[in-house]
Parts: structure tokens; C-alpha cells; sequence
């Protein structure tokens, strides 16, 4: 009875330890790499539905994986902002293997489409801004584009300020369409420059002296005659 016991013992760990080599090669195993390569940093990478984790400054994570493991089909990279990108792994590596999976995000368009409007004034190096918020400089052309989102709250008022020149400021009536350009006027008027005034210089004898000259002048000339 012993021996049997012994024996029954002895098949029972055999078949325990085949059950976890074959395991441990099934889920251990060697070890291969994928890394991620895209074009922003802090995206969060996914395999499937596993989350990896972050890609680093260079917009890179290497993600370790088990060659003799059950195969990754698809992976996604996502981050605030931009569009979520999901491609297939169709490469697996092999031991010690790195396989490359490039990424491209695009960023979302927060506003919808784009209109525009161009401010024409008669002066370079004016700073344009659209009710409050500051939009760019006029170029040596005097113009200025200016982008705006056709669905966004729409701008109400613009002006137009330089050094020099009195500000202009007027409403905006006219809203622009997808890809449409709406014109804005403005004309700089020069602020006069004003002479100093000078006051007038005093003669070195007030008139009452040049007076008293004169008359002692006239009283030697009387006497001499």
C-alpha cells in the first residue's frame, strides 16, 4: 500500500510539473519588444485592450511582451487633443527582438471650419486686435490675416493702434463663411506734432530805460547847441 501511495504520489507531481513548465512557457517565456513611436509625448498606448502606458518626451515606449504568448492584434494611442490613432500588429518579435509601431496623431479642429479676415490699413507694424484678444501685427503690406472658426462666438468689434497714430477702432458686421476672407478697412490718422512754444525774448533795458536814454540824449544836444 505504501509503495502505491509512493507511486501515485511520484505520477501526480510529474504531471504537476509538466503542467507548469508547459505554463510557465505559455505565459513566462522569452521576452520580445514592441516600441511605439509617435509624434507627441504623454499619449496613452494600448494593445488590444491592455493599457502600456505613456509615451516619454521623445514620444517613444517600449512595451515588453512574451513571445510564446498569445499575439497582440492592434494597439491605439491616444491623448487630449488629437484624434485617436489605431493601427494592426501584424509583426510579432522574436526573442530579444524590437519591433517598430510608428503612430501619427492629428490634432482635433476644437472650433470646426476656418474663415478669415483680412485687416487692410494704410500703415506697417500695427497691432491688430479683435475685440479684446490680440491678433498680430500689419505687415510691411499693411495687412494682416486673420483666422477665425465659423462656428466659434463671433468677434464684434476691431481695432487698429500704432505709435503715433490715433487707434481706430469699428464694429465687424460681416461674419465670414467656411474658407471665406472678409475684408476690414482702417485708416490711421497721424497725430499732429505740436511746436514748443517759445517765449519772447525780454530786452536787456526795459522800454521805460531806453525812454530815459533818449531823453538825456536830447537834453546834451539842446545844452551843446
Amino acid at each position: 500500500m505504501i509503495r502505491k501511495a509512493v507511486t501515485v504520489l511520484l505520477f501526480v507531481a510529474c504531471i504537476v510539473a509538466t503542467a507548469a513548465a508547459a505554463e510557465g512557457a505559455t505565459i513566462g517565456g522569452d521576452i520580445g519588444y514592441y516600441q511605439v513611436n509617435a509624434n507627441v509625448a504623454g499619449a496613452e498606448v494600448s494593445f488590444n485592450d491592455d493599457y502600456k502606458g505613456v509615451t516619454g518626451e521623445d514620444g517613444t515606449l517600449t512595451v515588453e511582451v512574451y513571445v510564446t504568448g498569445t499575439p497582440y492584434t492592434t494597439y491605439s494611442v491616444a491623448k487630449e487633443g488629437y484624434e485617436t490613432f489605431n493601427g494592426e500588429i501584424t509583426r510579432y518579435p522574436a526573442k530579444g527582438e524590437t519591433v517598430q509601431l510608428e503612430a501619427e496623431l492629428s490634432p482635433l479642429t476644437v472650433g470646426g471650419d476656418i474663415g478669415y479676415y483680412e485687416v487692410v490699413t494704410n500703415v506697417p507694424g500695427a497691432e491688430v486686435s479683435f475685440n479684446d484678444d490680440d491678433k498680430g501685427v500689419t505687415g510691411a503690406d499693411g495687412t494682416l490675416t486673420v483666422e477665425v472658426y465659423v462656428t466659434g462666438t463671433p468677434y464684434t468689434t476691431y481695432s487698429v493702434a500704432k505709435e503715433g497714430y490715433e487707434t481706430f477702432t469699428a464694429d465687424i458686421t460681416g461674419y465670414p463663411a467656411k474658407g471665406e476672407t472678409v475684408e476690414l478697412q482702417a485708416d490711421l490718422m497721424m497725430i499732429p506734432v505740436t511746436q514748443p512754444t517759445t517765449e519772447p525774448t525780454q530786452s536787456p533795458f526795459p522800454l521805460a530805460g531806453l525812454a530815459g536814454l533818449a531823453a538825456i540824449g536830447a537834453v546834451l544836444l539842446t545844452r551843446r547847441d
